[in-house]
């Protein structure tokens, strides 16, 4: 795949699998969270990833550099109370430390191509059932040489005629 989308989201997919493997579901944002009848088609928790809000600006010879936002909802199934009275606490929480463990795989990791990624936000999302999800923004940017006229150099042995 040539798509610097599909390469930043198999990498994602990577450094999340082999340093957080608390998250049991990586796959793209298709709204799989929302459109369900029963139960959502996921392990828990998971993380669903979309890029947001790129920008690209011409640097000259059809290059461009582009930046933007990667969305990370990572989705928790309902679980328990988290009161004080609760004997169970520590396992209703548990979710922010698998969040946290998420932050320190990706904040300031340098995927292939791409420069550093930069938590921006964290939210916790307002939902009409008990699905638990919370959505973080990282920020990162690349430069595209792709559309970069192809030029060849003149052979040593070329005769040009003025």
């Amino acid at each position: 795949m040539n798509s610097p989308f599909v390469n930043l989201f198999y990498a994602l997919q990577a450094q999340i699998q082999s340093l957080v493997p608390a998250i049991r579901w990586i796959d793209q944002e298709m709204g799989q969270l929302e459109h369900y009848t029963e139960r959502p088609p996921v392990s828990w928790p998971c993380v669903l990833i979309d890029f947001d809000g790129w920008s690209f600006e011409n640097m000259g010879r059809n290059c461009q550099t582009a930046e933007g936002d990667i969305i990370l909802r990572l989705g928790f199934a309902p679980f328990s109370y988290s009161n004080q009275l609760s004997p169970v606490k520590d396992a209703a929480l548990a979710f922010y430390d698998v969040e946290f463990s998420l932050h320190q795989a990706l904040h300031d990791w340098q995927p292939g191509g791409f420069s550093h990624l930069t938590r921006l936000t964290a939210n916790t999302e307002k939902r009409h059932d008990a699905i638990r999800v919370r959505m973080l923004r990282y920020h990162t940017a690349f430069e595209d040489y792709s559309t970069q006229p192809v030029t060849t150099p003149a052979s040593p042995n070329a005769v040009f005629n003025i």
